[in-house]
């Protein structure tokens, strides 16, 4: 083995230990930065629960102080919450500009609930200049991502044609989606167009399906509608009283 060899081995055996060993750095760099990463999305969401437990005991003040540093950090989640109490003034001085603000830069990162609270501020225009077509649009954004409100509030648009044009079957669609996440007011509203047949088909069983979800819920509605769908049955069914009747009525 020649020195000029060896020379060049020691060389590459040190370029081989550098190499290693900046790997190694690295690695360990990452690892560190993932367990900060970790740690502080513990931390955030201990701060989001500490909070969400003040604003339950009524301690507006408190929820506002916890959730603040978190939506100036850029947590969409707490930016909703700051949009709520700025909205009912709870803790707060009632104000809509600072409850848009908020709504907006959460809707702006995608937030389904902020999309939502949005689409509320323009339909009933607080802050911000009355608009059905923005909340039909800010709704959307949120009801594509499976947001129940969302849903829900898209179909009453489309149902009235307000900001979209009217189209119930759209609505009736949107309506479902609620209804399957367990909306009550989806599922009573939707066994109504069951039972009339309005653009969707004509249907007395998906009516009382539907009803008696939303009847299970306490819904005020939906158990007189379940009432009269069973009263109806009743008088249709064969036989003695109460042959036939959906089992579902006796329940």
């Amino acid at each position: 083995m020649s020195k000029s060899w060896r020379r060049n081995l020691r060389i590459d055996r040190k370029r081989l230990s550098a190499w290693l060993g900046a790997v190694a750095f690295a690695f360990c760099g990452a690892l560190a930065l993932g367990q900060d990463i970790a740690a502080e999305a513990d931390v955030t969401q201990a701060a989001l629960a500490d909070a969400t437990q003040a604003y339950n005991d009524g301690d507006f003040l408190s929820a506002f102080s916890l959730w603040r540093p978190l939506a100036e950090a850029g947590n969409a989640e707490a930016m909703t919450n700051l949009g709520i109490l700025a909205r009912y003034g709870l803790g707060v001085v009632q104000d809509f500009a600072a409850a848009l603000r908020w709504y907006q830069q959460a809707a702006d990162q995608g937030y389904a609930r902020g999309q939502f609270q949005l689409g509320l501020m323009h339909e009933y225009g607080l802050g911000v200049l009355q608009s059905d077509t923005d909340a039909a649009r800010w709704y959307q954004a949120s009801a594509v991502q499976g947001y129940v409100r969302g849903q829900f509030a898209l179909g009453v648009l489309f149902a009235q044609g307000r900001g979209v044009p009217r189209n119930v079957e759209e609505a009736a669609r949107w309506y479902r989606l609620a209804a399957e996440q367990g909306d009550a007011n989806a599922q009573n509203i939707l066994g109504r167009l069951y039972a009339a047949g309005e653009d969707v088909p004509l249907d007395a069983a998906q009516a009382l399906h539907w009803y008696a979800q939303a009847a299970q819920q306490g819904h005020a509605e939906a158990v007189e509608n379940k009432r009269a769908a069973c009263a109806a049955a009743t008088v249709g069914a064969v036989g003695a009283v109460g042959a036939g009747l959906p089992a579902i009525c006796a329940q």
